[in-house]
């Protein structure tokens, strides 16, 4: 027969969408000339430190988040799909995880864990270990240790994990532990895996889960009468032997407190707390109580926040601010957060004296000086206070760059609601740095109306 002639392609969109290996591929980049512009600046200070990340991020980084300002990098499916976002650091339950997250979903098939992996392979150091006695002196050490253990190839090569990660449902970004730039940083990176699914969760890399964790969860979100602008979150239970925490109304980690730090080591940051009333919930089931705080160990919400709040990419070297800063970009975004009624994860709590790696402790290593990450934290950190309505001024202000880029996505706060409105609700004062943990929460009511 004769040759059929092929159809000429169609016009490329100006927007067309990137595939995974687009975004893996700009992500790995950006983190390998990251690690070597921090080479060269080793010996120098903070501020030059700073400088040569932002030179690196508006090479590589601006230009790929100014394709999406203020959407999605896709449409969100409104398909019932589910999204985990798993940040990892050198952490041994990460396998587990992944095979609770699979195993136990009432639907495994709609699914999909982002993985963002970041993990030794040679010459590697265990975390600050405690070796005395109790009642002795405390005595630590740091051995060396092997390379760390690989969880999703764990999950993977298992009969169990090979059908889902065959059908693309594990999406992994392996970074090196060397470049690794602390769980902020790594909570961005793990967004970008991000596809279109349905609803967004973000959990840590070693948890459990209960059976119909996502048929649960999504009844939870839908029940909402602010759906589908919600956000559920809490601190997870910590699990016992005897697994009560699953089915329980109590210790559901409802976040209606917070604090500010006392530790000028953490900036004076506003931390959260329970003081969520032992799990009271006034709302007529399946509807979730109102909460006021959204933590990072675990929340979800409708994947279209990604196009109004997107995750932060200029907050390297933090941890503490990363919750109260996601906190109040979701409100003043228009979003509400609630609590869901019965724990549906619980979550490994990890004392320093069991030795764990810490990501500050590579960031010291790569500085060749101990305190290296305190330091730029401290300094960095002030891009989060500024956000969050402290009195201040950051001390550098370069720490602002593109916050509210013109051309790019908001990485402050929305303009749906005050910041000074949600301040009030909670009972935040940033002058004086007090805090109260709000009654209607712990009674699991809602909030007065003019909150709302």
């Amino acid at each position: 027969p004769p040759p059929v002639a092929p159809r000429a392609a169609p016009p490329a969109a100006p927007d067309a969408e990137l595939s995974l290996e687009e975004i893996v591929t700009t992500l790995t980049k950006f983190l390998g000339e990251v690690h070597d512009a921090f080479a060269a600046a080793r010996q120098t200070s903070k501020e030059a430190i700073w400088n040569a990340y932002v030179a690196v991020a508006e090479r590589t980084l601006v230009p790929f988040e100014r394709k999406f300002a203020g959407r999605t990098i896709r449409p969100v499916r409104e398909d019932g799909s589910v999204f985990v976002s798993v940040a990892a650091y050198r952490d041994h339950m990460l396998g587990h995880t992944l095979s609770e997250l699979f195993g136990n979903a009432a639907s495994p098939e709609r699914v999909v864990a982002g993985v963002v992996m970041q993990n030794c392979v040679e010459k590697c150091r265990t975390g600050v270990e405690v070796v005395s006695k109790p009642g002795e002196p405390t005595r630590t050490k740091v051995s060396d240790a092997p390379p760390d253990r690989d969880g999703v190839l764990e999950f993977c090569s298992s009969d169990a994990g090979r059908p889902h990660c065959e059908a693309g449902r594990v999406r992994v970004l392996r970074v090196n532990e060397t470049e690794s730039l602390g769980p902020a940083f790594a909570r961005y990176l793990a967004s970008k895996l991000w596809l279109g699914e349905h609803y967004y969760v973000q959990i840590d890399a070693h948890m459990w889960t209960v059976d119909g964790w996502d048929e649960d969860l999504r009844v939870a979100l839908r029940a909402a009468p602010s759906y589908p602008k919600v956000v559920m979150s809490a601190y997870p239970p910590g699990p016992d032997d005897r697994g009560s925490w699953k089915r329980s109304p109590r210790g559901t980690g409802k976040l209606c407190g917070a604090e500010f730090s006392k530790s000028s080591v953490e900036a004076h940051i506003i931390r959260l707390s329970g003081g969520g009333g032992g799990g009271a919930i006034a709302a007529p089931a399946p509807q979730p109580p109102r909460s006021v705080y959204v933590g990072a160990g675990f929340f979800a919400a409708h994947a279209s926040f990604l196009g109004e709040l997107p995750f932060d990419p200029y907050l390297p070297f933090v941890f503490m601010g990363e919750e109260i800063a996601l906190t109040t970009r979701f409100f003043t975004n228009g979003w509400d957060v609630y609590a869901p009624r019965v724990s549906l994860f619980a979550h490994q709590y990890r004392p320093g004296k069991l030795g764990l790696p810490k990501f500050w402790e590579s960031t010291d290593r790569t500085f060749g000086s101990g305190g290296s990450n305190t330091k730029l934290m401290l300094m960095i950190v002030d891009r989060v206070k500024h956000v969050v309505g402290y009195p201040d001024p950051p001390k550098n202000a370069g720490v602002l760059a593109h916050l509210r880029d013109p051309d790019g996505p908001n990485y402050g706060l929305g303009g749906a609601r005050p910041l000074s409105r949600f301040l009030d609700m909670a009972g935040l004062d940033m002058v004086k740095q007090t805090a109260s943990t709000q009654g209607w929460c712990s009674k699991g009511q809602p909030p007065p109306p003019e909150f709302l």
